[in-house]
């Protein structure tokens, strides 16, 4: 009996010795976790020429990572947007992107990192050609699901991803009398068909990168919705988007050229209207700060495409940069890009892009179309390190009614 009794106290005192020793490792991951934050201003003037609506929307950011356990760390991002002084007429008319007040947690994840390959499942951001969550707004769009970054086979990238949630910057899609801040739903936005389309079973992707070839750099993406249906619900079957390019920097010296091609093609089973594909070409040089590159791409005489989903899977070599009209039947487009770097901290980017319309397409009235960029970037040095201001202009010199867009970003990280 006094053996078993030392035998229990022995057992009992090495569980608490080992749960102590857990304890104490757990609390290290805990005070050694990395904690930032970001503080945004965005201003947005649009100017249709018959109407004109501007907003300031503000947000706060706050990011916690814990230091790995045994491989394991957690991440939480929560994000606030508020706009005090938008109108009845601004918070309509900005619904879709800036007008959203409310927080919500942009990212909870659990990661698990072993040699070069990082596992994750929750709420996280995803950045690929085909599936891409978006910034540039005060919400930044992230996704639920299931994510696998492998990097163990050398110049080798796989990444594979479950989704079946889709954080929008804004809950504007649900139809309620006051626009909050966007949730994690299963409304998707891709580019030729905006928010046109849910997730039912969710969505699959797997993207494969490598580099073994000097200079050369070749992709390929596949991803697949799962019986998608149209937002009123009507079955559109599965919906596929394939990606392949190959970008090769020309072994020269004192002028390094770039070249690339892409092509890319879509699927929807119940709506061949968006069925298409696209052929894109790229050439692109660099001398000292000054950056250019002219970007071709060429749609489908009779079928527009879809592009991905998430609002930066606009992976096209040609477009504007707010990204209207490159995934549209029968339109070519044409992009110009002069970008310069006065300074590490100074930056200033010119883009022209010519949309070229076919005798089928329906862009601008089936006339061609001229887009004009100009973005100028500042980052703050010294005393006011992560402070910077970016400033964009944008003119759309549509046939009947002429977009002028003005935005201000101003971002204080820490």
């Amino acid at each position: 009996m006094k053996i078993t009794k030392l035998c229990l106290s022995s057992l009992l005192l090495a569980t608490l010795g080992v749960n102590a020793f857990s304890a104490d490792s757990l609390s290290s991951a805990l005070k050694n976790g990395k904690f930032n934050g970001e503080f945004k201003a965005v201003a947005y003037d649009v100017d249709k020429t018959t109407s004109k609506e501007s907003i300031v929307s503000l947000g706060v950011m706050l990011n916690y990572v814990t230091a790995p356990f045994y491989g394991v760390s957690l991440g939480m991002r929560v994000q606030a947007s508020s706009s005090p002084l938008a109108n009845a007429a601004e918070k309509a008319f900005y619904k879709g992107d800036l007008y959203g007040p409310g927080a919500v947690l942009e990212e909870a994840y659990l990661k698990y990192q072993v040699s070069k390959t990082t596992l994750k499942v929750g709420r996280q951001f995803i950045k690929t050609p085909l599936l891409a969550g978006n910034g540039s707004r005060i919400v930044h769009e992230s996704f639920q699901g299931f994510t696998a970054n492998i990097k163990d086979i050398t110049k080798t990238r796989i990444f594979i991803g479950y989704v079946n949630r889709y954080l929008t910057r804004t809950d504007f899609l649900e139809g309620n009398a006051k626009t909050r801040i966007g949730n994690f739903d299963k409304n998707v936005f891709m580019y030729g068909v905006k928010y046109k389309y849910k997730m039912t079973d969710g969505l699959w992707t797997i993207l494969l990168q490598n580099q073994s070839v000097k200079g050369l750099k070749l992709t390929g993406q596949y991803l697949l919705l799962k019986n998608a249906t149209t937002r009123t619900g009507v079955a559109r079957g599965d919906i596929s988007v394939a990606l392949a390019q190959a970008d090769y920097k020309l072994p020269l010296k004192g002028l390094p050229i770039l070249l690339g091609i892409q092509y890319g093609t879509s699927n929807v089973d119940k709506e061949d209207a968006r069925s298409g594909d696209l052929l894109g070409l790229k050439v692109a040089t660099k001398y000292k700060g000054l950056m250019a590159s002219l970007g071709y791409v060429m749609d489908s005489n009779d079928k527009g495409m879809v592009s991905g989903v998430g609002i930066s899977s606009n992976w096209a070599y040609a477009g504007d940069i707010i990204g209207l009209e490159s995934y549209q039947k029968d339109t070519d487009a044409l992009s110009l890009n002069l970008k310069y770097k006065f300074a590490k901290n100074i930056m200033v980017l010119g883009r022209y892009t010519d949309y070229i319309a076919g005798s089928t397409s329906t862009v601008n009235g089936g006339k061609d179309l001229n887009a004009y960029d100009i973005v100028a970037r500042y980052a703050f040095m010294g005393k006011l390190k992560g402070l910077s201001v970016k400033a964009h202009y944008e003119n759309v010199d549509k046939d009947v009614k002429p977009v002028t867009n003005y935005r201000l970003y101003i971002d204080y990280k820490f």
